[in-house]
């Protein structure tokens, strides 16, 4: 009996112990990030978990940090110090990385390794077929000549990208923001456009045969030929319910098609 109740005692004095730590390292983790709010800066610092979506937090220095699991989305970094940090499985979706520093004692989920370098050194010419770039934040990245075949770019922010006779076939584009993106002379043959945004889009001699353009807005978009590349190719394009109002076709003439 003395046995039993000795080993219960033990029991509860190893759970006391255990949320007496956890305790702690909320009440750490709590401290750290009223110093990261209130003076941008928190190097070394445990903010594991914490969620700074659509933060502004422009020239942060949290090198070093413990940043696991955190939700960054849609929150501005750009030049911030991230040198040395743990940032895996952070939630990045949306999330300004222009201008970010990272080093290879960074810790990073690989695929927004990628997005960060092509923010940081773009990606002219690069072959980046395949690879999962959704949610990313691509604001003005030079795509001119890259191989993005098969790639996914559901959602991606893709807003004054120069896309020029870059390869997106058979690329997912599902509520892609491709608004005002050079995609002159790009191949987008059989790739998914769904409810995507092209207003103002430049798809000059695009080549769109087999794409599925249902839901997407082509709004003062150009589709009309191209002196040296030839005409815009729609043969076998899905366009239901596509808004082309005020879209420039080959003759010159504006389109009214299901404008909203």
């Amino acid at each position: 009996m003395r046995g039993e109740v000795k080993s219960q005692l033990l029991g509860l004095t190893v759970l006391f112990l255990s949320l007496g730590g956890i305790g702690l390292t909320r009440a750490e983790n709590s401290t750290h990030l009223q110093q990261l709010r209130q003076t941008n800066q928190c190097p070394n610092c445990d903010l594991s978990g914490v969620n700074l979506s659509q933060a502004q937090l422009r020239g942060v220095n949290l090198t070093g940090s413990n940043l696991t699991g955190a939700d960054f989305s849609n929150a501005d970094l750009e030049n911030s110090d991230l040198r040395g940090a743990n940032l895996t499985g952070v939630n990045f979706n949306g999330t300004i990385l222009s201008g970010v520093r990272l080093d290879s004692t960074t810790q990073i989920d690989r695929k927004w390794r990628i997005v960060w370098e092509i923010v940081s050194q773009g990606a002219r010419g690069r072959d980046i077929s395949g690879a999962d770039l959704s949610h990313a934040y691509l604001q003005n990245v030079n795509f001119s000549g890259a191989n993005l075949a098969e790639s996914n770019l559901t959602q991606a922010e893709l807003t004054n990208c120069n896309l020029n006779s870059a390869d997106l076939s058979r690329a997912t584009l599902t509520d892609t923001n491709l608004n005002r993106a050079n995609l002159t002379n790009a191949n987008l043959k059989g790739a998914n456009l769904r409810n995507a945004n092209l207003q103002g889009a430049d798809l000059s001699a695009t080549d769109l045969r087999d794409a599925d353009l249902r839901g997407a807005d082509l709004t003062r978009a150009d589709l009309r030929m191209d002196s040296v590349w030839g005409y815009t190719r729609l043969h076998g394009a899905n366009l239901d319910g596509v808004n082309v109002c005020d879209a420039m076709m080959d003759d010159g003439l504006k389109v009214e098609l299901n404008c909203r």
